[in-house]
This record gives C-alpha cells, structure tokens and sequence, in this order.
C-alpha cells in the first residue's frame, strides 16, 4: 500500500470508527425513540400528538439556532489549535457565551410572545402557558448541544454518542414516556421534557469535567474573539436558515392546516429521515478530519475522503430507500391506522432525502473550507424559496404539496453544494465507482417486493431484513472499492 494510501486509509478508519460508535449509540435511540412515539400516539389524541410534533420542531429550531454556528467554529477551530491548548480553552469559552447567551435571548422572546404564537396555530390548542414552559428548554438544551459539539471537534465521538444519541433519548422516554403511560396529558408531557432537558445537561457536564483536561475559558486576544465570533456569527445565520428551512413545512402546517395532518405529516417526516442515518454516521468525524487535512493543504487527499464517504452514503441510503418505498404503508401502520393516509408524503420525501445523502457530507466541506459566505447565501436563498414554495403548493395541494417542496428544495440544495465544492475547490466526488452497487440494489428491490407481494402483514416484514442482508452480501461479492476492502481487512479481525 503506498503511503498516500495508508493516509487516507487511516482517515477513514477513523471516520468509520466513529460510524461504528454512531450506528451503536443511533440503535439505542431509534428504539427509544421509537418506543415514546408509540406512547405518545396511543396515549395522546392525534390532535395533542400533533401539537407536540409542533413543540418539538419549535424546540429542535429554537434551541439549535447558537449551538450551530458555535459547533461548527469548533470543528474548524479545534483542530487547528491542536498545539496550543490556551487557544481551544479561549474557543470553548467563546462557544459556550456564544451558544447559551443567544438560546437565553431566544428563550425569553419566545416566553414574552408566547400568546401570541398560541393565537397564531391549533386554534388555541397550543395554550400560552405550554409555550412557556418550552421556553425553559432551549438554554438547557443549548448547552448540551454545545459540550456535545465540544467532544465531536476533540474527536471524543464516544462521549458525544453517549450524550446525544443514549443519555438524551434515554432519558427522555423514561420521563416523557412514562408520563405519556401514567398521566397522558398535553400539558404533563411538555413539562416532562424540561425534566428530562435538566437531567441531560448535568450528566452531560459531568462528563465533560471527567474526560477532559479543558477548562473554557474568555481570551484576552482579540484576533482569537473577533475571528471565533465572525466566523460563528455566519455559520449561526447559516445554520438557522437551515433549521428553518427543514421545518418549515411543519410550522406553516401548524398555521394553515388542523393538528391531526401535522401529526400524519410528522410521522412520515421521522420515518424519512431515517434514510439520513448512514450520512449522518459518516460525518460523525468528517469535519474534523476535513478541517485537519484542509489545514495541511491536502487537496487530493481530501477529494478522495469526500469521494468515498459520498458513496458510501449512497450505496447504504439506497437500499433504505427501496425497503422504505416498498413497506410504506405497513411501516405507517405501527403507529396507528390514522397515519396510513401519509403513504404518499412519506415517499416525497423519502425521494428528497435520497438526494440529500447523494451529496454527502458537502455542507461540512463548505464550512471547513473556509467558505461560509456561500453557505450563508445558499441557506437564506433556500430558506425564501422554501417558504414561498411551501405556500403555494399547501395552499393548492394540502399536506402532499410541503412535501413536494420540500423535497425539491432540498434537492435543489444539494446540486448547488455540489457545484460549488467543484468551482471554488475543484473538488468532484463522482466516478464510476459509485455505479457498481446498482446491481445489488436492483437484487434486493425484487427480494422485498416479491416478499411483500406474497406475505400477508405482519410475515411480509421479513422481507426488509431479508432484502437488505441479501444487498450487503451482493455488494460485498461484486461492489467494493479497495478501499473498502482495507477497511474490512482492519476491522474484521476485531
């Protein structure tokens, strides 16, 4: 093996180590997960489920809009003071400022506008009081994004999967769970979330104190706070763009529609984005390494890890995709026979977020490279077309119509992201590597679609696990790169 090989063969088992840990912590999370959402459903009317789909958008985007910039300048800062601790102490202050003081300012706007906001969806199901109570959540739950951002860029990938991905969820379903089973009420569950957001952020903290030798600190330098803070400044307009942008369709359904199509809408929105996970495992360590290698100046090297991260994200969301499609309509059936009627969103967007996973981890590469200026525009110019869209197509169309635009923005998106790469570093991830999986995707849609066609439910389920097995044996045989056959080479004996 040459040693530009064994270079990018050690980023990638880095990278796939943290896939590995990701897939681990994601596992206990989907199950928990998936667990409260049963509760929820059966326990909650279809109305008050959709209120709180509601409140979880608005929490998710409230509390995500700071820690998202900070995050990010971490995993660009973090790296690049490797050798000088007082400086990544300086950038954890920053971040924590940063992230915790914007998410208090949005905290009590919200709490201030709170009847208003209650006036302006569900007719009144949405209460004031209920607001404010969420409210409460978005610094707690800044600060857990923001330690967990923390121990990604300081490549502790263990330490942030334990907090987002077992500690968080955990928690979650034994509060909000167990409150849903004992006392369903609208109201009991959202208070139940504040509990769970405060028992989140000080284990996160202990953990933090424990397995790490940083102590945040404020530097005195003003190159270091003007360079954090402008950088940040742009990723957290950026990132919030983004937020808005992905949930939007749920906010204008909240506005323009009743509370049970928020429900049968957000259900189809979850099991979607299922299809995101092999993405999101990969880049669990990208940006990081990305960051690191950039430094280095190690263009080849990097378009080679791109390259190959894109793909493997390709080749797993694919034949997610083909079982999601096939199983649709059994799939939305667990979680009550109302949601069956979002058979027809769910494969939107099942189609949008194909397409987001196809460009791989490009919006990371944008941000590593220094080039926030044209993330910022391509989120706001996303974000306005997205509302309007949105608009048009729910006024006319309903529930399927957000869908559809949702899907074509993000698609939209992420053809941009890949022309940009391309033009600003000449950086490219396609070749025709990334054709060899086709064969094997193509044996598995005919195992799960002859399986579903022929079983009755609940025996026509075998055919996602069969079909999936029978794709990664297929792609094993006839679709591997030799980089991926290192890969295995490293990880099999373990």
């Amino acid at each position: 093996m040459s040693k530009d090989q064994e270079t990018i063969t050690s980023e990638l088992e880095s990278i796939s180590s943290g896939s590995y840990w990701f897939l681990l912590g994601w596992m206990f999370e989907y199950i928990a997960g998936f667990l409260t959402q049963i509760l929820l459903t059966n326990s909650l009317s279809t109305a008050s489920y959709g209120v709180y789909a509601f409140i979880r958008k608005l929490i998710a985007l409230s509390a995500g809009l700071f820690p998202g910039g900070s995050n990010t300048a971490l995993n660009r800062y973090l790296p690049k003071y490797t050798d000088e601790p007082s400086k990544q102490d300086s950038v954890l202050g920053l971040s924590l400022v940063f992230s915790i003081g914007g998410s208090v300012l949005i905290g009590v706007t919200l709490y201030i506008l709170a009847p208003v906001l209650s006036a302006l969806t569900f007719t009144g199901e949405l209460t004031a009081g209920i607001v404010r109570v969420v409210a409460a959540t978005i610094p707690l739950l800044s600060a857990v994004k923001t330690l967990g951002g923390a121990f990604r860029a300081l490549e502790l990938i263990r330490l942030k999967i334990l907090i987002e991905k077992i500690i968080r969820p955990g928690v979650l379903f034994i509060i909000v769970g167990g409150i849903a089973l004992f006392d369903p009420s609208l109201k009991r569950v959202v208070q139940g979330l504040v509990g769970a957001s405060i028992a989140t952020l000080g284990l996160s903290a202990v953990l933090f104190v424990v397995y790490t030798n940083r102590v945040p600190s404020l530097s005195d330098s003003w190159s270091i706070v003007s360079d954090y803070f402008e950088y940040s400044f742009l990723m957290s307009l950026s990132h919030s763009s983004s937020l808005l942008f992905k949930r939007i369709d749920i906010f204008m359904l909240s506005y323009l529609s009743v509370s049970t199509a928020v429900g049968v809408y957000n259900v189809s929105l979850l099991l979607s984005g299922t299809l995101l996970l092999p993405l999101a495992a990969f880049s669990q360590l990208f940006p990081p390494v990305a960051s690191r290698l950039y430094e280095k100046s190690d263009i080849n090297q990097l378009e080679e890890l791109y390259s190959t991260v894109t793909r493997w994200s390709v080749m797993l969301t694919s034949a997610g995709f083909v079982g999601l499609v096939i199983y649709r309509t059994e799939l939305l059936t667990i979680f009550g026979s109302d949601y069956t009627a979002g058979a027809k969103i769910l494969v939107v967007l099942a189609v949008g977020q194909l397409v987001n996973s196809a460009a791989g981890p490009a919006d990371h590469l944008l941000a590593m490279t220094d080039h926030r200026y044209v993330l910022l525009a391509n989120q706001v110019s996303m974000g306005i077309s997205n509302i309007a869209l949105n608009y048009l197509l729910l006024i006319e169309y309903g529930p399927i119509g957000a869908a559809v635009a949702t899907a074509l923005i993000f698609a939209s998106l992420n053809i941009i992201r890949v022309v940009e790469i391309y033009m600003l570093e000449r950086i490219f991830p396609y070749d025709s590597s990334f054709l060899k999986f086709l064969p094997a995707l193509s044996v598995a849609f005919l195992v799960m679609f002859s399986i579903r066609s022929f079983l009755t439910t609940p025996l026509s389920y075998v055919g996602i696990p069969l079909g999936l097995s029978i794709y990664l044996i297929s792609l094993y045989v006839f679709g591997l790169e030799q980089v991926d056959k290192n890969l295995i080479d490293h990880f099999a004996p373990k």
